[in-house]
């Protein structure tokens, strides 16, 4: 019989995609991506197949947009400057711009908050008029930086893909090191532990140190290959599930030199949902692992979160920019990129919703040609593939 299901695709701006927050919702037949305003995150990812579940992390606590932070009122809330306003408006996939951590105390008494401007400015559509009705290209000054980023998001309309090209533009006379990273976080109900696999082709690896945190079972600071990290007790902790225990910790990957594209990918078999990320490795040689398990006792986290950030970067820990520049290169790969006066760079990666069987052993693989993606299944032979327009090649 033949499909007559009509195919489409669609932007449009809505007033409350999150907690009475405005932004866009890129819409497909087979699912949609929604995103905010204020700080630009990607929120929602739902693959209508896999039934509607958005595997992306939405804190427990209520949001606003991040511009509208003042100390003096929502400092109880989400907690005082340079974090704050950052976490007052953060939700799923939030991009950190044009450093990755805290700032330093000078850059704090400067105005600067946690990981960048990026995530705490309002973003604005760029060129509606001139956009497909299946793309939507917006962005943000970023003042303190000076410096303009922008993104084009475009949906594929036959497949769960998304095609996500960024651009940064150095509006200064200097050229300037910068992070670019991608936090891209997880929550429940499709982070389960025990149940959830997180993958990647990652080689060496490294423990943060024992100042992240308090309840860290991790050895810090502790050189070791992914997925096994070694424990305080001498043990060892297979990274690739999260435990349903209380702790906090962040763990930094090299993903494979030999490849020139890599992946980030997080599955539930029982919710029958593959994320893939797949990215070009020389633009993001890192890959951060973020756990938070009920840790955090202070506002806005009050030991009520679980979430787990899957980070694809150029920067392997989540530090000032000056330690990042001080310390150098890490396993022989620069921790950070530059951004030439007066000129731009781009990145690009490529976002699919896969639906997966319930005995789904998670992504061994991935590999890519000029026109398709092949996942390949851990333990076993089964290959997925989608179809891929030539967009990964420089």
């Amino acid at each position: 019989m033949r499909n007559n299901t009509k195919k489409f695709t669609s932007v449009t701006r809505h007033s409350n995609i999150l907690d009475g927050r405005p932004g866009f919702r890129l819409s497909s037949t087979w699912g949609h991506v929604a995103v905010l305003e204020g700080g630009g995150h990607i929120c929602e990812l739902v693959l209508n197949a896999a039934g509607g579940i958005n595997p992306l992390w939405k804190p427990k606590w209520k949001t606003i947009d991040p511009s509208r932070y003042k100390t003096s009122t929502h400092g109880r809330i989400f907690g005082p400057l340079p974090e704050g306003r950052l976490l007052a408006g953060i939700a799923g996939h939030s991009i950190s711009f044009d450093f990755f951590g805290p700032p330093s105390g000078e850059e704090i008494a400067a105005g600067h908050s946690t990981h960048g401007e990026a995530p705490v400015v309002k973003w604005r559509r760029r060129h509606p008029k001139k956009s497909a009705q299946n793309r939507l290209v917006y962005g943000a000054d970023l003042p303190l930086a000076q410096i303009r980023l922008e993104r084009a998001l475009s949906l594929d309309c036959e497949q769960p893909i998304i095609y996500c090209e960024e651009t940064a533009t150095n509006l200064a006379t200097f050229d300037r090191p910068i992070s670019w990273n991608h936090h891209v976080t997880f929550g429940p109900p499709f982070l389960e532990p025990d149940v959830t696999l997180f993958d990647m082709p990652a080689t060496r690896s490294k423990v943060c140190p024992s100042t992240f945190s308090k309840n860290m079972a991790l050895h810090p600071d502790a050189e070791f290959l992914w997925p096994n990290a070694p424990t305080k007790t001498d043990g060892s902790l297979n990274l690739r599930v999260s435990k349903n225990s209380k702790y906090g910790h962040y763990t930094a990957h090299l993903l494979d030199p030999a490849l020139k594209t890599a992946f980030i990918a997080v599955s539930n078999p029982r919710m029958r949902l593959l994320v893939l990320y797949v990215v070009n490795r020389s633009e993001y040689p890192w890959v951060g692992n973020w756990e938070e398990s009920y840790n955090r006792k202070h506002v806005p986290w009050k030991g009520r979160e679980f979430c787990r950030g899957f980070e694809f970067s150029s920067t392997p820990f989540p530090i000032p920019r000056r330690e990042t520049i001080a310390n150098g290169p890490l396993f022989g790969e620069s921790t950070y990129k530059w951004l030439p006066a007066r000129s731009s760079r781009s990145s690009k990666y490529v976002i699919a919703l896969i639906e997966v069987s319930h005995d789904f052993a998670g992504v061994a693989s991935v590999t890519t040609n000029s026109d398709s993606i092949a996942v390949h299944e851990h333990d076993n032979g089964r290959v997925v593939r989608l179809r891929l327009p030539v967009f990964l090649r420089a």
